[in-house]
């Protein structure tokens, strides 16, 4: 463990400020907010969330929450919408009546039912469980959805939108027909700071208040700085060392191993946030020999997965699930009591049981040649993948890699018949609830939304049964009879654990970084664990001592 301080999820150490180096700042002089992102450069931004990946991450400022899921608790905590109730097939939204856009409109129940008809035009999730929306009031939203949906769904897949659709950017373009094809060229904040700068280098956003362009916001005087300004790095390595050097304050998610966080200053601190998200290799299930579920478990068998992860680094990832299930491990206990539960499947290290298995499927161990499609960018998961092919070949598989320079879309279901990919959504509320993580194994429609992007089949027989996983999600969404559900989910598990869509090879820890010489932030508080600390603790309604405006993250440079 690295002697910088690390802020657990559950608030278990001190983030006190220390004295040191300055760090951060500008060259003009200002007191900034200095932030990074690796993943694309600033002259790639897009500010329609529905056009792309590239979508940078001061969307978090920009935009409110409708409300804040915290990953620790499972809560969602009053933001824009600030109460929200069920009766008779609908849901009514109260929002905050102090929220506006940079034009200084309010933002209204009518905007906020033109985003979700906007989203209901780009066949957004949400869709799936409401079947109507209206503003009933100034400030108050109501939602119908059919008659015995599960209204915890409804909640998950709602409450985390955010207020990005101003219908200044959105009316009067073709947003019926192609609503990811509107161009939105500068956002139309709804959140506390507003996007002054953006160029090839960086973006710089500003607290509303007192700005020539934008009109000011309830919130814009929880920032005693000037703003963040977030600049592009090269790839992780880049950002480390900037981090390092005290050239910047901190990035929103950034993977760093041990042996970089060993590196970083004292007062840098760490959040680990549970992400969902995480590795998996998966099949195309319509091709030979991944067809047979006995090859399929052989290669589970053949990847010591726990070594895997403490190659690249234990304190960044949360597990490899021993007996996966298809659950989050943050809801794996709540819902079948273990993280190993009985019956299930432990996948261990297992070369000898991963023979006896191909030799029931027909093969010998060295028949299979298998080329592994991985993004090699990905710095962990490009790592992962080339320890998984040497112990591929130590257990006597004739086992490549292939590495690509795009990430994961770019050829997941197009080529590769065994290739990397996400085992869960996650960076939303949904992943900790088993209906959405099943339905992105079982159903998966992120890659293609016609069929599952890996030709997984609907019907399952296991055990002598003939699931359909269609129906059995379909019943999983209107139902409200807590032990139906939960038989639901033991079933569904089992065929995630038994007939092996894809190889769980790791969850991870979103590790997210503030400045703690320059920055001050609470000793514990639920809302470390959230997307994202440093974007989100300014607007937390608490107070800390000393200051004369709420928010949990204060300049002291």
């Amino acid at each position: 463990m690295s002697r910088r301080e690390f802020v657990s999820i559950a608030g278990a150490t001190g983030a006190a400020a220390l004295a040191g180096c300055t760090g951060g700042g500008s060259d003009d002089g200002g007191d900034w907010f200095v932030g990074t992102q690796v993943n694309f450069p600033a002259s790639n931004y897009h500010w329609n969330l529905l056009a792309g990946w590239e979508i940078p991450h001061d969307r978090f400022g920009l935009f409110a929450q409708w409300t804040q899921y915290l990953i620790d608790d499972d809560e969602f905590y009053p933001h824009l919408v600030q109460e929200w109730d069920h009766d008779g097939g609908e849901m009514t939204l109260t929002l905050s009546e102090e929220f506006t856009w940079g034009s200084g409109d309010a933002v209204t129940a009518e905007d906020l039912a033109f985003q979700l008809e906007v989203l209901e035009a780009a066949d957004q999730p949400v869709w799936q469980f409401i079947d109507g929306v209206e503003a009933t009031g100034e400030y108050e939203l109501t939602i119908s959805y059919p008659e015995g949906t599960n209204t915890d769904l409804v909640e998950y897949a709602l409450l985390a939108e955010q207020a990005a659709y101003s219908p200044a950017d959105f009316e009067g373009e073709n947003w019926e027909e192609d609503p990811a094809g509107v161009e939105v060229a500068e956002p139309d904040p709804s959140g506390p700071i507003a996007l002054t700068e953006h160029n090839d280098t960086y973006s710089q956003t500003e607290p509303r208040d007192g700005l020539e362009e934008y009109a000011d916001h309830v919130l814009a005087d929880r920032y005693n700085w000037d703003g963040y300004r977030v600049e592009f790095r090269d790839g992780n390595n880049a950002a480390h060392e900037s981090l390092i050097s005290g050239e910047t304050d901190g990035q929103h998610s950034l993977f760093a191993p041990p042996a970089v966080l060993d590196e970083f200053p004292d007062h840098l601190h760490e959040y680990r946030v549970p992400g969902g998200f995480g590795m998996a290799i998966w099949f195309d299930h319509e091709q030979e020999p991944w067809d047979q579920r006995e090859v399929r478990q052989a290669l589970y068998h053949s990847i010591d997965r726990e070594a895997v992860i403490g190659n690249i680094g234990e304190s960044t990832k949360v597990s490899h699930h021993p007996a996966p299930t298809g659950l989050t491990w943050a809801s794996v206990e709540d819902w079948l009591g273990s993280t190993e539960p009985d019956g299930f499947t432990v996948y261990d290290y297992d070369p000898e049981r991963a023979e006896e298995l191909l030799n029931e499927a027909g093969y010998e161990m060295g028949e299979i040649g298998i080329e592994l499609t991985f993004p090699q960018t990905w710095s962990d998961w490009a790592d992962a993948a080339r320890t998984i092919v040497d112990y591929l070949d130590q257990a006597g598989w004739d086992a490549s890699a292939d590495g690509r320079s795009e990430g994961p879309g770019s050829y997941a279901g197009s080529g590769p018949d065994l290739f990397v990919d996400q085992h869960t959504a996650g960076g939303a509320p949904r992943m900790n609830h088993p209906y959405f993580s099943l339905d992105y194994i079982l159903r998966n429609r992120l890659r293609d939304t016609e069929s599952h992007f890996a030709n997984y089949p609907t019907e399952v027989e296991l055990d002598g049964e003939t699931i359909d996983v269609e129906a059995e999600l379909e019943t999983f969404a209107t139902t409200t009879d807590q032990s139906e559900q939960e038989a639901i989910v033991e079933r569904l598990a089992r065929v995630v654990n038994e007939d092996v869509p894809c190889i769980y090879v790791m969850e991870k820890y979103e590790q997210s970084f503030i400045n703690g010489d320059r920055f001050e932030v609470p000793e514990e508080s639920p809302h470390f664990s959230s997307y994202w600390p440093l974007w989100w603790l300014p607007k937390v309604d608490e107070s800390l001592e000393g200051y004369d405006t709420p928010g949990l993250l204060k300049f002291d440079g």
